[in-house]
């Protein structure tokens, strides 16, 4: 119907008849791969990632350009001037909450928005984490105008992680060679994911600046999609 299933959805999915499950991914993988489009993020062993756009999401980019380039009706309570502002300052909360707890802060929403709105000073790391995360998506708006640069993507990242890690210094720079870093599971030794020598990182951040300002690739891409790829990338090199 148009979905973009992975194998691991796919795979307790009833095949069209007389096709194996395996058959049918391979025919999916194979569909897929005709209508790729590279991106200059390459992994340890120098290949390039890729994407493909279906139908539904082109139709779904469709719907958003078309309703933010109109009117939008907005509830009353962002168009009023009296609680415009503390609708947004709601929403921003939302947002450092919700961010600081998938990076592994430890508290509850209540206990968090009672810290925000009283501004009181954070008791522990979590908390802290929480701060820093509404400080720097208030501030944000004033980057919007920038191009992205080595230097703002480290200022953002000292900002953020301001009085939350073991040695404050590192924040705001890249690792060093003597600081190894992998991704694993708690219950056993197995690597799920390995980034890029730390050596590699002005290079790659370099290449990741250019496509986040649109210099590449050479062809349009829509700013959603840019943005959905920007995220992983950050993520896979970080």
């Amino acid at each position: 119907r148009g979905r973009y299933l992975h194998w691991e959805e796919l795979r307790h999915r009833s095949p069209p008849q007389e096709l194996s499950l395996e058959e049918w991914w391979s025919m999916l993988k194979f569909r897929r791969t005709s209508m790729a489009r590279e991106i200059p993020l390459h992994d340890g062993k120098g290949t390039a990632f890729w994407y493909t756009t279906v139908e539904p999401i082109l139709e779904r980019l469709h719907d958003l350009d078309k309703g933010a380039a109109g009117t939008i009706r907005m509830p009353e309570q962002i168009v009023n001037p009296e609680t415009r502002d503390q609708y947004l300052v709601n929403s921003l909360i939302e947002e450092a909450v919700t961010s600081s707890q998938l990076e592994g802060a430890i508290t509850t929403r209540r206990v968090a928005r009672e810290l925000l709105r009283t501004r009181r000073r954070p008791r522990d790391i979590s908390e802290q984490m929480i701060v820093n995360n509404f400080q720097i998506m208030r501030r944000i708006s004033t980057f919007k105008e920038r191009e992205m640069t080595k230097e703002l993507l480290l200022e953002i990242h000292r900002l953020i992680t301001d009085g939350t890690l073991e040695d404050n210094e590192q924040g705001g720079r890249f690792r060093r060679p003597d600081e190894h870093v992998v991704v694993g599971t708690m219950l056993s030794d197995s690597v799920l994911h390995e980034p890029p020598p730390a050596g590699e990182l002005e290079q790659r951040v370099s290449v990741f600046c250019d496509f986040a300002n649109a210099r590449i690739p050479g062809q349009f891409l829509h700013p959603l999609l840019r943005s959905i790829i920007l995220h992983f990338w950050l993520a896979y090199d970080h």
